[in-house]
């Protein structure tokens, strides 16, 4: 974004966290009207993190303007995936997750709490 960045969390027990390039923040802890939207997002997340390795370099910068970074924290390491926003939505593996997390995303921003 032009502003800044924006980060969208979500956590398998159906918490979310975003927080706005403006520094606005929304935390959704235990609400049950994200659960299946977070579910859905983590099904689609699935398939990435099976064909991607966990990230084993040092910490990269942040994504440049008009890039999107995915990023996964699993058991067994930290995944990603980076890339122009609109290469990354026509992506078989990334699109789903990007379309899942743009309707998380809406769910969270309608909902009014930021």
């Amino acid at each position: 974004m032009a502003g800044g960045l924006d980060a969208l969390a979500a956590y398998s027990e159906g918490g979310v966290r975003y927080i706005n390039q403006s520094g606005k923040m929304v935390i959704g802890e235990g609400a049950a009207n994200f659960r299946p939207l977070v579910q859905r997002l983590f099904s689609a997340s699935e398939s990435v993190v099976a064909r991607i390795g966990p990230w084993d370099k040092p910490r990269i910068a942040p994504p440049k303007q008009g890039n999107v970074r995915m990023t996964f924290l699993v058991s067994d390491g930290m995944y990603f995936g980076e890339g122009p926003m609109s290469v990354m939505q026509r992506d078989a593996l990334a699109g789903p997750v990007i379309q899942q997390a743009t309707q998380l995303l809406l769910s969270v921003t309608k909902a009014g709490v930021e």
